[in-house]
């Protein structure tokens, strides 16, 4: 494969970011649109394609394929999206259907969005040169990837790493998938919220625990601030990610964990101490010995997806 570009997909619930970026990295063009879901999947692939067709325009030269980063239970294989949630997605045939929107020919890749992010992350950011490595990205919810050997872990049914839905307390908070206490009821952005919610009270001087409108963003500026509610919050978050970096370390003997997503990396400065000391707390110390724990770099969501492209060349 000669050709230097590749185009990138992040599809998301609310939007769909596009990225055109060359071999060393380097993103040249970058475009979003909103992903409008309610409108039916067709719709939603008229966007993509038109994306990538301004993406292909913008490149003036070939461009070696097009990666799709996507959430849900997909099949990168026959390119299919067999459940996402977020999108109201059943069934949906992405090859198929974008293939008769585009250029003949042009190579289609589809990955779970964690996947494809850390894809990316091995080429291009805080884990290139890693070999065996695991990405954690919180966000909305919490999601995760593992590589091994410098390949994906897929698992038989591609449903491997699916942490946010690991169960950390049966008797917890009840999460969207309906299992009661999943690591993404705490580690998310909707988890700092509940964590405010049902922990206010402890804190009554908090200005957190009377807003009406409380964000993740105004928890994070609390914390910068010192709120004790909002350290708290942060605190049980960063607790129960060291215990899924703990299941993580045990099952994959990672040299590295890479945290991302939206609100990872924006809460990282107290999340990771936390979670770092938890999760050594918790496994046989030479499990650990020599795991590093990094941010992300890789900042543009597109990026990953793109990475698709080169992940077998």
């Amino acid at each position: 494969m000669t050709e230097s570009l590749a185009a990138g997909v992040d599809l998301g619930g609310t939007k769909i970011a596009f990225a055109l970026v060359d071999r060393e990295g380097a993103v040249l063009d970058m475009q979003r649109t909103p992903t409008l879901a309610s409108e039916g999947p067709a719709a939603v692939l008229d966007r993509i394609a038109a994306g990538i067709h301004a993406l292909l325009d913008e490149a003036g030269r070939p461009v070696a394929g097009v990666g799709i980063g996507s959430p849900g239970h997909l099949d990168p294989v026959a390119g299919v999206v067999h459940n996402a949630v977020n999108l109201g997605w059943q069934g949906v045939r992405v090859y198929d259907e974008l293939r008769r929107r585009l250029p003949p020919g042009l190579p289609l890749y589809l990955q779970k969005d964690t996947n494809a992010s850390a894809v990316g992350e091995m080429l291009f950011g805080a884990a290139r040169g890693a070999r065996d490595f695991v990405y954690l990205a919180a966000g909305t919810g919490l999601g995760g990837a593992a590589v091994t050997g410098g390949r994906l872990v897929t698992g038989a049914a591609n449903n491997a790493m699916e942490v946010g839905h690991l169960s950390l307390d049966p008797d917890g908070r009840l999460c969207g998938c309906g299992t009661r206490g999943c690591a993404e009821t705490v580690v998310s952005g909707l988890g700092l919220l509940a964590g405010v919610r049902e922990r206010g009270a402890e804190f009554p001087s908090s200005p957190l625990s009377s807003g009406p409108d409380v964000t993740t963003q105004a928890i994070l500026a609390a914390a910068t601030n010192g709120d004790r509610l909002a350290l708290a919050v942060l605190d049980d978050a960063g607790r129960a990610l060291g215990e899924v970096m703990a299941a993580c370390a045990c099952l994959f003997n990672p040299a590295l964990i890479v945290v991302g997503g939206g609100m990872g990396r924006a809460a990282a400065r107290w999340l990771l101490p936390v979670a770092e000391r938890e999760m050594r707390r918790r496994v046989f110390p030479p499990a650990v010995e020599g795991l590093r724990i990094a941010e992300s770099e890789i900042t543009i969501s597109a990026m990953g997806a793109a990475c698709l492209v080169w992940y077998d060349q």
